[in-house]
């Protein structure tokens, strides 16, 4: 756990000294202490932290309000401290996914396997975008070198075989990736007409 930055944002100053306390004796590094859920933002948005332990009641931007945003900004995970008699937030589906809510009183264990499955979500949600994303990438590459072929066929009475070699060929000889000589040969054709 050495090497994670851990930003604070809770109502009560003794809870907060104690868990940093904790926190820092178990490799952790605070990089941000703070009671109010505004200045909690700023501040996350300009640490960037590993992680944010945030007061589901704190003044200004509630803890709950603070994890949507940085749900949406994919900033870091979330937990979220709550009061025992707040049973069954965890369960509301409209939650962010990637807030983790823990009750009070706060164990030691139980902070420390919430940090942890929180984490270990967190970089599998981010591996699982990235992969979205290059897949859906892969899938726009496939449509315009797609087209580009249909236009070289139409317009030379090739095979589909023939004009994907002739579309290799040339980015092998100018050095120029599939997807931008398919992209200008599209914008070629679309001039032409």
């Amino acid at each position: 756990m050495i090497g994670i930055r851990i930003c604070l944002a809770l109502n009560q100053i003794e809870e907060m000294k104690k868990l940093k306390l904790f926190l820092t004796q178990q490799g952790f590094s605070v990089i941000g202490e703070l009671t109010d859920g505004a200045a909690a933002l700023r501040s996350i948005n300009t640490l960037h932290p590993d992680l944010i332990i945030a007061d589901a009641d704190l003044p200004g931007i509630n803890g709950i309000k603070l994890a949507e945003i940085i749900d949406e900004d994919d900033i870091a995970p979330v937990i979220i401290i709550t009061s025992a008699s707040k049973e069954g937030l965890w369960l509301d589906p409209k939650q962010p996914q990637k807030a983790a809510f823990l009750q009070r009183p706060i164990t030691k264990a139980g902070l420390l396997q919430t940090i942890q499955l929180s984490l270990m979500n967190y970089h599998k949600q981010k591996k699982l975008k990235e992969e979205i994303k290059k897949l859906k990438e892969q899938l726009e590459d496939r449509k315009l070198i797609e087209k580009a072929k249909g236009i070289i066929m139409n317009k030379f009475g090739m095979t589909e075989e023939e004009a994907y070699r002739l579309l290799q060929k040339r980015s092998m000889d100018t050095g120029t990736p599939l997807r931008e000589l398919a992209k200008a040969i599209i914008l070629t054709y679309q001039l032409d007409l």
